[in-house]
């Protein structure tokens, strides 16, 4: 099982699938974030990416990933400053201009006949990766 699928049904129900990556609308981020966290995984981060019917474009450059785990840094710590992390990162880059960004590196892959695709926002995505390593055993105490 993936760590993903130990979120809540609901924000299961809401994810994107790209690829076997899971990502959400940027309205969710924060609350998947936060629910990963109060079930003990751990946010390693993620990008953005504009899934389209035919292609993913994928901006790897915008991420918003949380620094390693410190030595000797237990797990409950861990998921928690992780969450931290990766929270504010992704609050940061919400500022920024995402779609001018999307638009300057995939022109030709998000236009339609020449045209730009109406609407591109409707396909942006936000990734998130979890870390699952010690979850299980503070599930079980």
């Amino acid at each position: 099982m993936t760590a993903e699928l130990r979120l809540p049904q609901h924000l299961i129900d809401k994810a994107i699938r790209s690829n076997n990556e899971y990502g959400w609308k940027q309205d969710d981020v924060l609350d998947v974030i936060e629910s990963a966290r109060k079930i003990h995984l751990a946010t390693i981060g993620g990008q953005v990416q504009y899934v389209l019917p035919n292609a993913t474009c994928e901006l790897y450059w915008l991420s918003y990933d949380s620094s390693e785990r410190k030595d000797k840094e237990d797990w409950l710590t861990y998921c928690d400053r992780s969450a931290f992390e990766c929270s504010g990162k992704f609050q940061q880059l919400i500022k920024r201009d995402i779609e001018r960004d999307a638009i300057t590196s995939f022109a030709k892959m998000l236009s339609h006949n020449g045209k730009p695709i109406d609407n591109l926002n409707d396909y942006q995505v936000f990734i998130l990766y979890f870390d699952d390593k010690e979850t299980d055993e503070f599930a079980q105490k």
